[in-house]
C-alpha cells in the first residue's frame, strides 16, 4: 500500500498537484492485481482517476529470484472524471455554466522481460474506450501515449547495487520525453537505503529542452518504504514557477492471498 504526493512550480498559483493512493499484490502464484485512485489538479482543471489492473508473470529459466528471469504482461482500466473548477470573469461563460464532469474510460496495455539483471518494458496507455474530444480544450481528443524502458541492475557487491535506466515516452502529437535515471542501493542487514537522480528532456517537433533534474532519496525499513525527490526546473517556466517536490510512503501488508510468495 502506498501514498504519494507531487507538486510542480510551487511559486505559481494553482500549480499542478497530484496525489495517489495505490495497492497491489499477488493473488495466486503468478497472477497479481492492483488499484489506485489519483486526484490531479492543474490550474482550473481537476481530474479524478480510478484504475484497476491485473498482470500475469511467467518464469524464465530456473532462477531462485523471479526478478532474475520472468516475462510479465498485463492490462488495466482507468476511469477518469475531468471537471472545470475555475471561476471566470464572465459568469455567463458557457464553460463555467456547464459544471458537469466529463467521464472517459481508458484501456492500458503493457509487457516486460526481466533476465539476469536486465529489464526491458513497453506499454501503451490512455487508449480511449469512448468519445473523448472534450478532454483537451473541448476540441481535441487526449492522445494515446507509448512508453519504452531499458534498465540494468549491477550487483557491485553483496551490499551494494547500481541501477541505471532510460525511459522514452511519445504520443501521436509529435511530442516525446526522455528520462535518464540512476539509483544506488545500499543494504544494511535487512533494510535498504538508496539515493538517485533523474534527468528529463522534452521534445516537440524539431525542438527540445532540458526540463528538470531530480535528486532523490529513500529507504526500505522493515515493512515500511519512504521516498522523496526535489524537482529542480531547467526550463523557462521554472524561472517564475521555481521548483517542485514529490514524497511517498508505503507499507507492505502481509499477503493473505499468497503468503508464501517471494
Amino acid at each position: 500500500f502506498k501514498l504519494s504526493h507531487r507538486r510542480q512550480w510551487e511559486n505559481l498559483p494553482n500549480s499542478p498537484e497530484t496525489s495517489i493512493a495505490s495497492i497491489h499484490g499477488v493473488v495466486v502464484d503468478r497472477l497479481a492485481v492492483g488499484a489506485y485512485f489519483m486526484k490531479d489538479r492543474n490550474g482550473n482543471t481537476s481530474t479524478s482517476t480510478f484504475n484497476l489492473a491485473a498482470a500475469y508473470h511467467i518464469p524464465i529459466g530456473e532462477v531462485a529470484n523471479r526478478q532474475d528471469g520472468q516475462f510479465s504482461f498485463g492490462s488495466s482500466l482507468s476511469f477518469a472524471g475531468i471537471r472545470y473548477t475555475g471561476r471566470p470573469e464572465d459568469l455567463n461563460d458557457p464553460l463555467y455554466m456547464d459544471q458537469s464532469a466529463v467521464y472517459v474510460p481508458y484501456l492500458n496495455l503493457g509487457a516486460s522481460v526481466q533476465y539476469k539483471g536486465w529489464t526491458v518494458a513497453a506499454s501503451v496507455l490512455d487508449i480511449p474506450l469512448s468519445y473523448n474530444s472534450p478532454i483537451v480544450n473541448e476540441l481535441e481528443p487526449s492522445p494515446v501515449f507509448y512508453y519504452g524502458m531499458l534498465g540494468k541492475r549491477f550487483n557491485v557487491s553483496s551490499n551494494f547495487e547500481l541501477e541505471p535506466m532510460v525511459a522514452y515516452r511519445m504520443n501521436e502529437e509529435d511530442e516525446s520525453r526522455l528520462d535518464a535515471n540512476i539509483r544506488a542501493k545500499f543494504k544494511v542487514k535487512d533494510n535498504v537505503v538508496w539515493v538517485g537522480a533523474n534527468y528529463r528532456t522534452d521534445f516537440w517537433g524539431d525542438n527540445n529542452e532540458a526540463t528538470a533534474i531530480s535528486p532523490a532519496i529513500g529507504a526500505e525499513i522493515g515493512r515500511f518504504n519512504v521516498g522523496a525527490a526535489y524537482n529542480i526546473g531547467l526550463s523557462d517556466i521554472s524561472n517564475e514557477g521555481n521548483n517542485g517536490y514529490s514524497v511517498s510512503i508505503g507499507y507492505n501488508i502481509e499477503n493473505f492471498f499468497s503468503p508464501n510468495h517471494k
